[in-house]
């Protein structure tokens, strides 16, 4: 099995006010806000949707300060990947940095950060089915 890409999994949208963000795209677009949470740790504030089959992510502060505008960027691209380990001695090998595969947020799933060679934009791998999950009995 190699490394290879097989689409993008999700992007990330970061703002001062994920709600507020994940809302205007909601109405301007035409998709539903299917979850919502806040992330174990850091208590960002988080909303997904699907478009097709990429997942949208919008990020942001569980507690949004008054600002005058609401200000967001592409925060991060991630791609699917059916051999994450091999994903990032690939990268390595081209003399790029990359983090260690580590556990996501989403179930099974392994997730590793480029660090280097993006351009500026944040990017990841994730490989899901990579951590045996125990069937309930």
């Amino acid at each position: 099995m190699g490394a290879g890409a097989t689409n993008i999994d999700h992007i990330v949208i970061s703002s001062n006010d994920s709600a507020a963000t994940a809302q205007l795209f909601s109405e301007n677009f035409g998709f539903p806000i299917k979850r919502t949470m806040s992330r174990p740790g850091t208590r960002a504030h988080l909303e997904f949707a699907k478009l097709d089959e990429v997942v949208l992510e919008f990020a942001g502060p569980g507690e949004v300060k008054p600002y005058d505008e609401v200000k967001s960027r592409i925060g991060g691209l991630v791609l699917a990947v059916t051999d994450i380990d091999a994903a990032v001695a690939a990268v390595r090998a081209a003399g790029y940095e990359c983090g260690e595969a580590h556990p996501a947020i989403q179930p099974g799933a392994k997730i590793a950060t480029v660090k280097s060679g993006t351009g500026g934009v944040p990017f990841a791998f994730i490989q899901y089915n990579a951590i045996p999950q125990e069937s309930p009995a």
